[in-house]
């Protein structure tokens, strides 16, 4: 078996609460990995890592199980030795001798000092038989192109030459629910993301306007899903909201700049109230500052005031560019560019309203019948489908 050390990061600096982030990295590793066979695959856990032994034929799918695992700070493939001098040498030099580089550093780290050896002296100790026994090493402290690390545990002995970047963060579900606003576009697949690297678990509402909107382009918001979910909890549910009626409506508000806004703050009236019934704690955008002539602050402002939740807007800050370049890493960006128009893109007007007055909105919502629109459309258009096992099944929302 080949062994995988999985460090924590920031979740060692969680106090007297540490205990409950690392079980629920755990829990979500273990969900990760059952896709294996178990007899494969053995779990040792401590309070500043996991150690997750794996055989040889599986261990590049579990590390590649492991990369989309919020809460993993960093992964290492180790060797693991007694703590006797000659066998730290022997698993060094093993190391070193399939490297192709040639500028060395060793570095040891201590955690166990009952350890005879205090760090300077193994490194002392190890250094000349590692140049011995391997040709053309030199050492090189300030750059080197292989650095080979011990540490020494008082379960024995890690060696490892390289450090695997894990997506960091906290584990998804020690922050609550949310639900987040899935578009269909490049920017909510990358907040929804977002939202779930600071552990919150997310569930998603699509609001669709057929037959103005196509079913490729729901077809398409299923698939963002479904992108996203590698990085979600094991069960989540999208929602989607027919929202023909209410649209149709709008079309009869006298002022048309104000349109995408009132559709907006209507969207934000129907996530609260299914939020509220599904245990969903915020809502979640993709809005950011300036990005499009309605994301200015007196537009977020006056959508504001309709939610009773707190919304969240990871990607606020972030321009185009750093937003595309998240979409390219989690792979939603090229579906989230597939020719389909979503609900919000197709009723823009010519010239949206940049700095709304929340007045003139409550004004224009006051011309039409939205209130008796927007129960029905919570009591009859809204289909719930759950997302277990790598594919969306459709369930009456009113069940649990």
């Amino acid at each position: 078996m080949k062994s995988i050390l999985v460090r924590y990061g920031e979740l060692t600096l969680k106090g007297n609460n540490k205990h409950m982030f690392i079980s629920k990295l755990l829990d979500n590793i273990k969900f990760k990995l059952k896709k294996f066979d178990q007899s494969k695959i053995k779990f040792v856990k401590d309070n500043n890592s996991l150690v997750i032994d794996a055989e040889e034929d599986i261990l590049e799918d579990v590390l590649e199980e492991l990369k989309t695992v919020f809460g993993i700070y960093s992964l290492s493939v180790i060797e693991k030795c007694e703590k006797d001098l000659d066998k730290i040498a022997e698993k060094v030099i093993e190391i070193a001798k399939k490297s192709e580089y040639k500028r060395f550093k060793l570095e040891i780290t201590r955690k166990d000092k009952s350890f005879p050896m205090t760090s300077a002296d193994l490194k002392l100790a190890l250094a000349p038989m590692v140049l011995k026994a391997v040709d053309n090493l030199i050492v090189d402290v300030h750059n080197p192109d292989l650095k080979i690390e011990v540490l020494v545990k008082k379960d024995g002995i890690q060696i490892f030459s390289k450090r695997i970047e894990g997506l960091k963060g906290l584990p998804v579900g020690v922050s609550g629910k949310g639900l987040s606003l899935l578009s269909g576009g490049i920017d909510s697949p990358v907040a929804s993301f977002l939202t779930m690297k600071r552990g919150m678990h997310v569930d998603f509402i699509h609001f669709m306007t057929p037959p103005h909107t196509s079913p490729e382009a729901l077809d398409k918001v299923f698939e963002l899903a479904k992108i996203v979910s590698k990085y979600n909890s094991k069960k989540f549910n999208l929602y989607v909201c027919d929202f023909s009626m209410l649209l149709q409506e709008l079309q009869h508000m006298p002022e048309e700049s104000y349109k995408i806004t009132i559709m907006r703050r209507m969207f934000m009236r129907i996530a609260n109230k299914l939020a509220k019934q599904n245990g969903q704690e915020a809502l979640i955008t993709g809005e950011s500052l300036g990005q499009v002539a309605s994301q200015t602050i007196q537009s977020i402002d006056v959508i504001n005031s309709t939610s009773e939740l707190p919304i969240l807007r990871p990607v606020l800050t972030y321009d185009k560019e750093e937003i595309i370049l998240i979409s390219k890493f989690i792979k939603s960006y090229e579906t989230s560019i597939l020719p389909f128009d979503d609900a919000c893109s197709l009723f823009v007007p010519k010239q949206p309203v940049t700095k709304p007055k929340k007045w003139m909105a409550e004004q224009q919502e006051n011309a039409i019948l939205w209130n008796e629109l927007l129960d029905y459309t919570m009591e009859n258009k809204i289909q719930k489908f759950v997302f277990w096992n790598g594919s969306f099944t459709e369930k009456n929302n009113k069940e649990d």
